[in-house]
C-alpha cells in the first residue's frame, strides 16, 4: 500500500470566466488535501486570467502561468512540466468534480497498484439534462496490456479518450508527443501514448466528474485548417494502430469513420469546401468500403453516409446542407 502522494491537478484555462470559479472551488474542496492546483491560462481574452491570479494570491497550493494562445495540448504539456506531484489529474475549466474524487481515485490506485485509474462521468446540458457514461459492469474493470486498452477505446468505447476523469502516474508522460500543433483530437493521441506506457489501468463505475456540454464539437463548427490537421492526425494514428493490432482492424476503422464524416459535415456548415480533402476522404472510404458495409459494427445511417461520401460526395453535401437549413443541426 502506497502512502500519501502529492497530486498535481492541472486545469487548462481559455475564456471560461463564467464557469472557472465553480471548477476551481470543486477542486479546492477536495477531502484529499495533499494536492497542488496548476492553472494554465492559454491567452484568455476575457476575465479568466484575472480569476486565476486571484486564486493564486489567496491559496498557497495554487499556481498560475499565463501563456500565449497555443491550444489545449500546449497547456497540458506546460502543466506536466510544472507539476511537482507524482500523480496528475486534468480538469477542464468549465467542468467540476465531486469532493471525494481525489480520495477515491488515489485510494483505488494505491490498492490496485494501477498506473491509471478512471472514473465514470456525466454530461450536463443547458436544459438540465444529464447523461451518465459508464460501461463498467459491476464496481470496477481492469486491463493489463495496451492491446486491451486499444480495444476498450475503439471496440467497446468503454475507455473515453478525454484526458479528464483519470488519475495518472506522472512518469507515464515522459517522452510523449503532445501534438501541440493539433487542436482537435490531440487528447486522443495523448491518451494512447500514456496508456502504451501503463502496465495496469483500472476503471471505476462511480460518477465523480461532471462535464458542461454547452459548447460545440468538431462536427458542429465550420471547417477550418485545424480540421484538416486533425484528419491527417487521425488517419496517421488509425493506420499505425491497425498495423500494430491487425486483430482490431474493424474496431479501429469503425471508430474513425465518424471523424472522417465530421470533417465533411463541418465543411457543409460554413460552405468551406476543401476539394483535396474531400477527394482524399472519398478515396479512403472506397478503399475500406467492403469492411465498412459488411463487418464494421456501426449504425446503418453511418454506412449509408459513408457510401454517399465515397462515391457521390457532392450529393451527400447537398443533402446535408438541406438538412442543416431545415433543422439547424
Amino acid at each position: 500500500m502506497e502512502g500519501v502522494q502529492l497530486i498535481s491537478v492541472i486545469i487548462p484555462v481559455y475564456n471560461t470566466e463564467n464557469y472557472l470559479d465553480a471548477c476551481v472551488q470543486s477542486v479546492l474542496g477536495q477531502t484529499y488535501k495533499d494536492m497542488e492546483i496548476i492553472l494554465v491560462d492559454d491567452g484568455s481574452t476575457d476575465g479568466s486570467g484575472r480569476i486565476c491570479d486571484q486564486y493564486a494570491a489567496q491559496h498557497a497550493n495554487v499556481r498560475v502561468v499565463h501563456n500565449e494562445n497555443r491550444g489545449p495540448a500546449a497547456s497540458r504539456k506546460c502543466g506536466i512540466e510544472l507539476a511537482q506531484g507524482s500523480l496528475v489529474l486534468f480538469v477542464d475549466a468549465d467542468d467540476w468534480v465531486d469532493a471525494d474524487m481525489l480520495d477515491i481515485l488515489h485510494r483505488e490506485l494505491c490498492k490496485s497498484r494501477a498506473d491509471v485509474v478512471l472514473c465514470a462521468y456525466e454530461d450536463v446540458y443547458k436544459n438540465g439534462k444529464t447523461e451518465k457514461h459508464s460501461a463498467v459492469s459491476g464496481d470496477a474493470a481492469e486491463w493489463t496490456s495496451f492491446a486491451e486498452c486499444v480495444y476498450e477505446i475503439h471496440g467497446t468505447r468503454t475507455i473515453s479518450t478525454g484526458p479528464w476523469a483519470k488519475l495518472y502516474r506522472k512518469e507515464l508522460f515522459a517522452g510523449i508527443d503532445f501534438r501541440e500543433h493539433i487542436t482537435i483530437g490531440e487528447d486522443y493521441t495523448m491518451l494512447l501514448q500514456v496508456l502504451r506506457n501503463a502496465s495496469r489501468v483500472r476503471m471505476l463505475g462511480t460518477v465523480l466528474y461532471h462535464r458542461r456540454m454547452f459548447g460545440g464539437n468538431i462536427s458542429r463548427s465550420g471547417y477550418t485548417e485545424r480540421h484538416k490537421k486533425a484528419l491527417e492526425n487521425y488517419l496517421q494514428v488509425r493506420d499505425g494502430l491497425i498495423r500494430a493490432f491487425p486483430q482490431y482492424r474493424l474496431a479501429v476503422l469503425g471508430y474513425h469513420i465518424e471523424y472522417e464524416m465530421a470533417v465533411i459535415t463541418a465543411m457543409c456548415r460554413n460552405g468551406s469546401y476543401d476539394r483535396p480533402v474531400i477527394k482524399a476522404l472519398s478515396r479512403d472510404l472506397r478503399h475500406n468500403m467492403r469492411e465498412i458495409l459488411g463487418k464494421c459494427r456501426i449504425p446503418v445511417y453511418m454506412k449509408l453516409c459513408a457510401v454517399l461520401i465515397a462515391f457521390v460526395p457532392w450529393i451527400f453535401i447537398a443533402l446535408f446542407r438541406l438538412l442543416h437549413f431545415m433543422t439547424g443541426r
